[in-house]
């Protein structure tokens, strides 16, 4: 895997590192997958719509619609097993292998190297909830301080662990439905339906009224963040969202009498 300057500096400006290139492909596929899917999904789920016409026959009508969802379906199931190979690979390589080399690899040493890795929810980001509430209700002054990876990013992250289960398998029957019903009652396939296009619409709206305001339309991030096209945060960006890794990074580069306090919203907190 090619290594990536933590910090690196232009304009007069710091940038923070944050996903490499292979991760930022593997996003571009993701949500790519997910609009073709939504936007040949969508109007036969709402068929009886005044928009779902025009908008099926702009994506080629019964003729392409079809063959372009099941084609971003097949990428999106594709890519969540690469994603879940890759995933397993960087864990064996990096925190099992680091441990079976330092001769500590064990059944307790390895659970505990599982739930280290910065995707996987642990006690920190459970307590930056319940800090995050107490923010909000004005019971502290100062908004949590993150770790490389929020709770939310994990939230995020995991979605399509329990989706992505839901939905291929409902459209796999749907796609070989004149097939499948040879061997299976009818009323598999109506659960099927309901299964496939009620998941698609809780993700849907996950996407479009939660992920994407907290990354592109919160007040401090619009028009639209551009991390997921560079892989770098700005310092202010840091500050706000990761100040905990802010303050880890800015220590290991040599640079901790350069750290700025905390802030939220342009407000710095001194204490």
């Amino acid at each position: 895997m090619p290594r990536y300057d933590p910090i690196v500096e232009k304009d007069g400006k710091r940038y923070f590192f944050r996903f490499s290139v292979h991760q930022r492909v593997q996003h571009v596929i993701l949500f790519s997958s997910v609009l073709l899917l939504a936007i040949t999904g969508f109007p036969l789920r709402h068929a009886e719509e005044p928009w779902a016409r025009p908008l099926y026959d702009f994506m080629g009508g019964p003729d392409l619609a079809p063959l372009i969802h099941r084609a971003a379906g097949t990428v999106l199931l594709g890519l969540f097993v690469y994603h879940t190979i890759y995933w397993i690979v960087l864990f064996i390589r990096d925190d099992l292998g680091k441990l079976k080399a330092q001769g500590k690899l064990n059944l307790r040493t390895g659970t505990r190297a599982f739930f280290s890795q910065e995707m996987v929810p642990n006690m920190k980001d459970f307590h930056d909830v319940v800090h995050a509430w107490k923010y909000l209700l004005y019971f502290t002054n100062r908004p949590p301080r993150h770790e490389k990876m929020s709770w939310r990013e994990k939230f995020d992250y995991f979605a399509p662990y329990w989706g992505i289960p839901i939905l291929g398998p409902a459209g796999v029957l749907l796609w070989w439905r004149d097939e499948i019903t040879h061997y299976v009652p009818g009323i598999v396939l109506n659960a099927a339906y309901i299964m496939h296009t009620d998941e698609a619409l809780l993700a849907v709206l996950f996407l479009f009224f939660v992920h994407w305001y907290n990354v592109h339309y919160a007040p401090e991030k619009f028009p639209a963040a551009t991390v997921w096209l560079t892989g770098y945060l700005t310092e202010d960006e840091m500050i706000h969202e990761h100040y905990a890794d802010y303050v880890k990074v800015m220590i290991e580069q040599g640079l901790e009498e350069e750290i700025r306090p905390q802030h939220f919203g342009g407000q710095e907190y001194n204490w």
